[in-house]
């Protein structure tokens, strides 16, 4: 929280352009660095609601052809988490079974997003977002052992790739100062394409889509 206050402070104290437009090139696109931080929550089979939020990082690059739309492109990587301690394998299942009831995954994200300007007022922005992107992630035990190499801790014959795409859909509130130094807030969902955030499909309990759910915090810089 230190270093998001100081950050800010120096966006603010940055020298300011009245009111000048951002540079854009011959094609009238206007562009802009990106970098922030990330709060991810995890809801699956494992966990019936966003309780546990953990950070990530993003970085990207912001471009506005028109007034009502724009393009990002970004990276991202963080963690997440879940655990049910109540969890007991299924009456129907092979109880040699040991599915882990507790994991903790990692994730790296490469994605395009469009966002469309819903309403604007002075510096103030809200925009509606849309990406699709590619996602890789790694679950692992509380002892640090990757589950996909753990056949018995999923049903028989149950495998999975730790890739998969995302379907990112949020709604971000942005302030533009002056100097077109801007602060974002986005909140949403990922919208993982695959069942294996918790390293399990079959073997659920409940019929709880596997997803995370993010509030980020965004710091944007006009290149010029």
């Amino acid at each position: 929280m230190k270093i998001s206050a100081i950050l800010l402070f120096v966006l603010m104290s940055l020298p300011v352009k009245a009111k000048s437009p951002a540079v854009t090139d011959s094609a009238g696109t206007a562009r802009f660095l990106s970098a922030g931080f990330s709060a991810v929550a995890y809801k699956g089979s494992l966990q019936s609601s966003y309780l546990r939020w953990t950070p990530a990082y993003q970085a990207g690059m912001l471009m506005e052809r028109r007034k009502l739309l724009s393009g990002y492109f970004g990276i991202g990587f963080g963690a997440y988490t879940g655990e049910d301690r109540s969890y007991r394998l299924p009456a129907k299942a092979d109880q040699n079974l040991q599915p882990a009831a507790a994991f903790e995954g990692s994730f790296f994200t490469l994605h395009y997003e469009a966002r469309f300007l819903l309403f604007r007022y002075r510096g103030f922005r809200v925009q509606a977002c849309q990406g699709i992107g590619l996602f890789r992630f790694t679950v692992k035990d509380r002892e640090g052992s990757r589950l996909s190499e753990k056949p018995r801790s999923r049903a028989s014959g149950e495998e999975y790739s730790q890739n998969s795409f995302f379907f990112p859909t949020s709604v971000m509130l942005q302030y533009r100062f002056k100097n077109n130094i801007g602060l974002g807030f986005q909140a949403g969902w990922f919208n993982n394409s695959s069942a294996y955030l918790d390293n399990m499909s079959q073997l659920s309990l409940n019929e709880n889509r596997d997803n995370l759910a993010a509030c980020r915090f965004h710091f944007f810089l006009p290149l010029h």
